[in-house]
């Protein structure tokens, strides 16, 4: 058992909790079993018990393991370990250590995957995360030409609802081009539940048992009451949605990145999005000619973009000036030193580093008023 052990643990409990999820809502009346969420579930306990934690086995059976442990977050699921084997192996450096909970209950044995579960399996490797939406959607769209991509990419992130109106138009649009109409369609699922539209996302919130829950536990956390306006009304017509992962990993970030486009227009300065099929998120030109390329990321705990950063071989290589790794300004509240731990994985690339939006729009600020004084 070491770092690795519990990095593969961890993601195949994260996957299994959302194949869950995407089995349940195909069939709704059958109780959806994952192997890979057991797999998961036995490579802990295994694990627990080298580290000492001979109760472990207790919870060798899905229903347990999920009703002890799925709730909580991370660090407590080591409170009956041997400290000494959590400091040998420094747990508390490793992205899962410091996640809130992965699930939470809705009915039931029914658990809902948390937005730091999908962040957690964000970061794994693509054998991991195969056959997941986001994967999928990925896969189908990465065939697809330049402005076609981006002609999607944008329409998700501004449509994490649509009519179904809205769906046979768009569907109209992309008649002559098959791939692309099927990555459109793939992307979202008809809404069958009571629902309303989440006043922080866009996308949908459900009532459980527990309260309210979106793609986010961050708008669950800040949502103002919910009032009948903001429900959804399926009776009127069929209303389609993006699916979990799709908002998680699409359009959430891509909100992101229509803000920087947005501010690059107001200042007249040149910008193009997801440049030579997404190997950056935008792209921006100052007057005098230097390029800058920005990757916008929506990873709410820093070790783990400090992992995936590091996964990915830092930012891609390019002729650009300076790189920037973007994070919502919010982020940094209650993490002040956020982008001091993720900077500590760009000391190899000079030119790159991870700042907020709003110091970014400082710098381009900066740079563009420079450029005129030229």
């Amino acid at each position: 058992m070491d770092t690795a052990f519990m990095r593969k643990t961890f993601a195949l409990i994260a996957k299994g909790l959302i194949e869950k999820e995407q089995l349940l809502q195909k069939e709704p009346t059958r109780y959806p079993y994952s192997k890979a969420l057991q797999h998961g579930i036995n490579m802990f306990l295994a694990a627990s018990q080298q580290a000492g934690c001979q109760s472990a086995v207790q919870y060798a059976d899905e229903t347990s393991f999920l009703t002890h442990f799925i709730t909580k977050p991370i660090s407590d699921w080591f409170s009956d370990w041997n400290p000494d084997i959590i400091d040998k192996l420094n747990f508390r450096e490793e992205p899962f250590y410091a996640y809130e909970a992965f699930a939470y209950q809705r009915s039931g044995n029914i658990y809902t995957p948390s937005s730091d579960c999908y962040e957690f399996l964000e970061i794994q490797d693509n054998d991991i995360i195969n056959g997941t939406d986001e994967r999928i959607l990925y896969e189908k769209m990465k065939v697809l030409d330049q402005e076609t991509y981006c002609k999607i990419r944008r329409y998700i992130i501004e449509h994490p609802i649509i009519t179904i109106e809205d769906r046979r138009a768009m569907s109209l649009d992309l008649a002559d081009n098959q791939a692309a109409r099927d990555a459109f369609q793939f992307a979202y699922e008809e809404i069958t539940g009571d629902s309303y539209r989440c006043p922080c996302c866009g996308w949908t919130m459900i009532p459980g048992k527990y309260g309210y829950h979106c793609h986010s536990t961050h708008c669950t956390d800040i949502i103002p009451e919910l009032t009948d306006e903001r429900k959804l009304d399926i009776s009127a017509g069929e209303l389609y949605r993006l699916k979990k992962g799709i908002m998680r990993y699409f359009a959430a970030p891509g909100k992101l990145e229509l803000e920087i486009v947005t501010f690059c227009e107001k200042k007249k300065i040149r910008w193009a999005l997801w440049p030579q099929m997404d190997r950056y998120d935008v792209e921006i030109q100052f007057a005098n000619g230097e390029i800058w390329e920005i990757d916008a990321k929506a990873y709410r705990n820093p070790m783990a973009l400090r992992t995936k950063i590091q996964n990915d071989n830092g930012f891609p290589e390019g002729e650009y000036a300076r790189g920037y790794f973007v994070i919502p300004s919010e982020y940094t509240v209650n993490q002040r030193n956020y982008t001091t731990i993720v900077n500590r994985a760009l000391t190899n690339q000079k030119n790159v580093k991870c700042v907020t939006l709003k110091s970014l729009k400082t710098e381009i600020s900066r740079k563009e008023n420079s450029c005129h004084a030229e």
